[in-house]
C-alpha cells in the first residue's frame, strides 16, 4: 500500500464531490462512496499480513480460536459500521448515522461476549 496513491485518491475523490456537490449531490455521494472504498481495497493486501501476525500470536499463547475469530469480526464490525456511518453523515443523513453507529456498536458487544466471558475464567482461576 502506498500512501502517496491513498492520499491522491482522497484528494482527488474529495475534489470531485466539491465540484459535484451543488449541483449533482447525489452523484457527488456515489463518487465518495466509490473513492471511500478504493482506498479500503487498497488495504486489502495488507489485511492478510495483520490477520497472519494474530494468528501468530494467538497460536503461541493458546486462546482458543473463535475468540481469535470473534476478534476479527468485532475489528471488521468497528470499520464497517465507521464508513457507513461517515457515508450517511456525508449525504446529510445524521439520524441515519447515529442509528448506524449504535447498531455496530450493539454488534461489538454481543461478539465481545465471549472474550469477556473468558477473560473473567483466566482471572477467577488465578485468584487464589
Amino acid at each position: 500500500m502506498d500512501i502517496a496513491r491513498v492520499i491522491g485518491i482522497a484528494l482527488a475523490t474529495t475534489f470531485a464531490v466539491l465540484l459535484l456537490k451543488p449541483t449533482k449531490p447525489e452523484i457527488a455521494a456515489l463518487v465518495s462512496v466509490v473513492g471511500g472504498l478504493l482506498v479500503i481495497m487498497m488495504f486489502v493486501e495488507s489485511l492478510q499480513t495483520i490477520i497472519d501476525s494474530m494468528a501468530s500470536l494467538i497460536s503461541r499463547t493458546g486462546i482458543r480460536s473463535e475468540l481469535f475469530s470473534a476478534l476479527l469480526r468485532i475489528i471488521g464490525i468497528g470499520y464497517l459500521t465507521e464508513f457507513a456511518a461517515n457515508v450517511c453523515d456525508e449525504a446529510g443523513n445524521t439520524s441515519m448515522a447515529k442509528k448506524v453507529t449504535l447498531a455496530g456498536k450493539l454488534l461489538i458487544l454481543i461478539l465481545a461476549l465471549p472474550i469477556i466471558n473468558n477473560l473473567i475464567e483466566i482471572i477467577i482461576g488465578v485468584m487464589p
